[in-house]
């Protein structure tokens, strides 16, 4: 049997060895930044709050693109969700989490829908949907702040575990609902039905893989992810407010390519997603500690995007966005 030669070898675990080489690049670079970055507890708290959230939605949107698929709805619902938990809380109390998670299922529904039934490509649908999510949090928030003062609601996401010395509780849902993501994709046979579609429509379908029902369940997974998101970070802010995942898109899927999962579909999965998490989040800071203009760190995000996209596609797979 003939030897594999490197260049191939390297090129075959190019999905593994940049974000792995990069988040060892990152923390050096952010400790010679700052020798604080995550030397104390504060520091190690700000950065889980920033991320948790963030996670969760990561690992929903994950799901989608593994199946080659796009869902551009992700901030807009989970603002939306974060939205109904600030404006309804008053009336409702805790009866606010099923309104919002029902509320997101019903958007990931009509996504599934517009894709599977429609033949709408998934781009169009989501951006459509999006904007719709965006007008009813207008809408329904009015464009003002809304508080939340109610501590066992806040708790949800802020309390220490353990008390007092612990990481906020968002950090544990965070890691709870990837784990579940990892399990779905990999443990179970409607994952291996996701990374059939993603890998090869076709023949998935000829494989007998129900694929108007698969991608429609798939959808509202990442909807209701989506959902959670927004609702715990409602928790983490104490409210909410409309600028909340406004910025959010091009990291989010930033985030998804640096860990590993190529946007062609069937390469990657969830349990890479983390990495690439920690990658954007970690950079975002160091760029903020450097005080670099906001516009600059959105083009920074794009071209990671971008190279890790050319770098990671299995070209031989590409096929006419779904």
């Amino acid at each position: 049997m003939s030897a594999i030669p490197l260049t191939g070898l390297l090129r075959r675990n190019l999905n593994s060895i940049i974000p792995i080489t990069a988040f060892i690049v990152l923390i050096l670079g952010l400790r010679t930044i700052n020798p604080y970055f995550l030397a104390t507890r504060d520091s190690v708290v700000t950065l889980v709050l920033d991320m948790s959230w963030f996670l969760i939605a990561a690992t929903g949107l994950t799901l989608v693109i593994l199946m080659g698929s796009f869902d551009f709805s992700v901030p807009n619902i989970v603002k939306l969700s974060a939205i109904i938990c600030g404006v309804f809380y008053e009336y409702l109390g805790f009866g606010v989490i099923p309104l919002a998670l029902l509320i997101s299922l019903i958007f990931g529904l009509i996504n599934g829908l517009l894709l599977a039934r429609f033949n709408i490509p998934s781009f169009m649908a989501t951006l459509a949907t999006g904007i719709i999510a965006e007008g009813i949090a207008q809408l329904i928030s009015g464009g003002y702040i809304r508080v939340i003062v109610d501590q066992n609601f806040i708790a949800l996401a802020t309390a220490t575990i353990p008390p007092g010395i612990g990481l906020p509780a968002i950090f544990y849902w965070a890691i709870a609902l990837w784990a579940i993501g990892i399990f779905i994709t990999l443990g179970t046979p409607f994952g291996r039905k996701i990374y059939a579609i993603g890998s090869n429509i076709e023949g998935a379908r000829l494989a007998g893989v129900k694929l108007v029902k698969t991608r429609m369940l798939v959808f509202m997974l990442c909807a209701l992810y989506a959902g959670i998101a927004g609702i715990l970070y409602a928790s983490q802010l104490q409210g909410s407010h409309m600028h909340i995942g406004t910025l959010d898109t091009l990291p989010l899927f930033a985030s998804i390519v640096v860990g590993g999962t190529a946007l062609s579909g069937g390469i990657g999965g969830v349990h890479r997603t983390l990495l690439g998490v920690l990658i954007i989040k970690w950079l975002d800071s160091g760029m903020s500690m450097v005080a670099l203009d906001l516009n600059f760190r959105m083009v920074t995000f794009g071209a990671i995007a971008l190279i890790m996209t050319i770098l990671t596609i299995d070209r031989r797979r590409v096929k006419i966005i779904r």
